[in-house]
């Protein structure tokens, strides 16, 4: 794995969230127009992040927010 594949997959999360520099975005860009295998790698994050989306959604069980509530309500009687 060559230093530009390197960078790329560590920066590839910050890439697809549009979370970096425009200069290291620039270069990923670049560097994945040139190296397949950081494509393919690209291509399967991009995605993973949308079934994650569009079935990742859960409502949290009821009796979670119970519990939640009682311990909320108990620490403040300790106050």
């Amino acid at each position: 794995m060559s230093s530009g594949c390197d960078h790329a997959i560590e920066y590839i999360y910050q890439y697809l969230d549009d979370e970096i520099s425009l200069a290291h975005s620039s270069r990923i860009k670049l560097h994945l127009r040139r190296c397949s295998s950081c494509m393919n790698a690209y291509e399967f994050e991009t995605k993973l992040k949308i079934v994650i989306r569009e079935r990742g959604h859960t409502e949290p069980p009821p009796e979670l927010f119970d519990q939640l509530r009682t311990m909320i309500e108990e620490e403040g009687k300790q106050r």
